[in-house]
């Protein structure tokens, strides 16, 4: 039945019955159910990038951004343009095409939550279909002047992993490098160790220091968000972005610096108390700093002149602004596809998770009985971080004088254990302590007992020599038969792929880190490794 002409009715008491009250055939019209069916997939893309706002606290901020476009684009609402509905051939195939993409989406993501690079396909993909919406509903004009509160909204999706990780170091080692010269300035001697500051209280770690830095993407929402709420050309927004990113040094400058004054002259243990206080202080200094200056910048309002107002337009002088009739089926069939998209993939996974078996059980079979064996606690600061279910390391020394140390992590069954446990990897742990990657020997596999275990073969320098670094990522399942030498640890697109045709999620994960320093070579290294992973690894 197709829409009631009478319901967008612009005057009389008909068209204000309509406009004011609800009712069941409004909630019906077609084009009503394809806005919803955009709805849904909004909500089902922040479904899929909210595990990382949980997991990382760099993109906590993400929670806020679907509200503040959702203002944004509120904000524009009033002065859109008049209406002029897109009338294309291409648009109802554009828009199938698009909705056709959540099922490989929806599936790819259930084994894949950390795939960073498809949440920004997944991001452009809805995007694309609000603006084929805004086509159809407005035009070309509708499509351009709500552009800026969706493109916002991107602002919340995690970058790449290089480029982040790219970045992200990069700045922390410039803000470890000012910090050493102001707190020398300050009379403290101060050693840069990558991103850790050493002073004669001892290591002002990364998670003390530097991690501030994760502020930077806070301040890009902000400026981005104070540049389209007040409207501002290319050039304010320019300066806006400019201006966060020095204020966020300047901010972390003035953490790091207290918290090394703290720590050379109070200890590290007093640091470590006031950590969270002084840590509040780069919020406290970059958002009301950007706030203001948006202020400043704002383009100041002219005087009203005598001449009285023309009064604004009434509604029945638009008549170009009444959408356009959908055929409700359009919507009906969005939205089945969508719930249909969840049944399919949830169908997906429970058949092959079915099928899949315990990996080989074991157990790490620590020296205690060496009298030079050490056990290790990781502070809460880190365990905050990794969020692991359980956690053991130690330090020991071989017979041949080699000194070992070993972590060994352990996430329950969940939504994103495996990305929590690819997280914790030498190539982004180790250079943010300092270390440079050496060498990257690709992976090596041994069968300690019976147990098949696949581990990547890296070396670092550090400021005392080589360290050689062996690490294993280990799923509580797999399938029938699988040779777990080459999935494991695989983040290549066509390990991603092999997952998802697995049917693999939500597996329990575990990561066994050995490093050793003393041998002269990888080979050496290895040699030692397939040595003693015997006497280490008890089949269970």
């Amino acid at each position: 039945m197709p829409d009631s002409p009478q319901s967008v009715l612009p005057s009389g008491a008909a068209g204000r019955a309509n406009t004011t009250a609800f009712s069941w055939q409004n909630l019906t019209e077609g084009r009503t159910l394809f806005l919803i069916a955009v709805g849904v997939c909004w909500l089902l893309f922040f479904n899929v990038i909210s595990g990382e706002w949980k997991v990382n606290a760099q993109y906590s901020y993400g929670y806020v951004v679907p509200l503040l476009g959702a203002v944004l684009f509120w904000r524009r609402w009033p002065g859109r343009p008049v209406a002029q509905p897109g009338k294309s051939p291409l648009l109802p195939w554009i828009v199938l095409g698009l909705l056709l993409l959540e099922l490989p989406f929806s599936i790819v993501f259930e084994a894949n939550p950390e795939w960073r690079l498809l949440y920004w396909a997944n991001g452009f993909q809805i995007i694309g279909l609000t603006l084929a919406l805004l086509y159809y509903l407005g035009g070309r004009a509708w499509m351009r002047y709500f552009a800026a509160p969706l493109l916002f909204v991107l602002i919340a999706v995690p970058w790449p992993m290089v480029q982040e990780q790219m970045l992200i170091q990069g700045l922390m080692r410039f803000v470890a490098g000012l910090t050493v010269i102001v707190v020398g300035l300050l009379g403290i001697p101060a050693i840069q160790h990558g991103n850790l500051i050493e002073v004669g209280a001892g290591i002002v770690g990364i998670d003390e220091a530097c991690s501030g830095v994760r502020s930077l993407q806070s301040a890009l929402m902000l400026s981005l968000f104070l540049g389209e709420m007040h409207r501002f050309s290319h050039s304010r927004r320019g300066l806006l972005l400019a201006a966060s990113l020095l204020f966020v040094i300047v901010a972390n400058v003035t953490r790091t610096s207290t918290l090394v004054y703290t720590a050379a002259n109070y200890g590290l243990e007093k640091m470590e108390s006031v950590h969270d206080t002084v840590g509040n202080v780069v919020m406290f200094i970059v958002l009301p700093c950007l706030i203001g200056l948006a202020y400043l910048i704002k383009p100041r309002e002219e005087p009203a002149s005598a001449a009285p107002p023309t009064p604004a337009p009434a509604p029945a002088s638009r008549p170009n602004d009444l959408f356009p009739i959908t055929p409700r089926w359009v919507g009906i069939t969005a939205l089945v596809w969508l719930i249909l998209v969840q049944g399919v993939t949830e169908f997906w996974y429970r058949s092959h998770e079915a099928q899949l078996v315990p990996n080989t059980p074991w157990a790490f079979n620590w020296p205690l009985q060496d009298a030079s064996y050490h056990q290790s606690v990781l502070p809460q600061t880190s365990l905050a971080i990794l969020r692991c279910t359980d956690s053991q390391a130690a330090t020991w020394t071989d017979d041949g004088g080699n000194a070992w140390s070993a972590f060994l992590l352990r996430w329950s069954p969940g939504r994103n254990s495996e990305q929590l446990a690819k997280g914790h990897r030498p190539d982004i742990c180790f250079p943010a302590a300092g270390a440079q990657l050496a060498q990257d020997y690709g992976r090596i596999t041994v069968q300690p007992n019976g147990v098949t275990m696949t581990f990547r073969d890296e070396s670092f320098t550090t400021g005392s020599g080589f360290i050689h670094v062996f690490y294993c990522l280990w799923s509580d399942r797999i399938s029938p038969g699988e040779d777990t030498s080459k999935v494991v640890d695989d983040n290549t697109q066509a390990g991603r792929i092999r997952a998802v045709l697995a049917g693999k999620r939500n597996l329990g994960q575990e990561v066994l880190e050995i490093v050793i320093r003393g041998p002269d070579s990888n080979d050496d290294a290895v040699n030692l490794l397939k040595q003693q992973l015997p006497n280490l690894i008890k089949r269970i």
